[in-house]
């Protein structure tokens, strides 16, 4: 049996979040490849976001965050 072929994903964010989402992957013993495949599976699975969507308190109205 022959095992599927992967195909890449590509997304273009900030420098900075780039670096958050590396350090963050590695704090928790995984990959940043590995999280991104874990997040699409867990949509693909609740056919939506597997988690709810909303602008946290630490965030502007535009949803970024503000700098201290």
């Amino acid at each position: 049996m022959m095992a599927e072929k992967m195909t890449p994903i590509v997304a273009k964010i900030l420098p900075e979040e780039k670096e958050r989402f590396f350090q963050a992957t590695e704090q928790i013993g995984t990959t940043p490849s590995n999280a991104i495949r874990m997040f699409i599976s867990a949509f693909n699975r609740a056919g939506t976001f597997p988690f709810e969507i909303g602008i946290s308190s630490a965030a502007g109205k535009d949803g970024t965050a503000h700098e201290s």
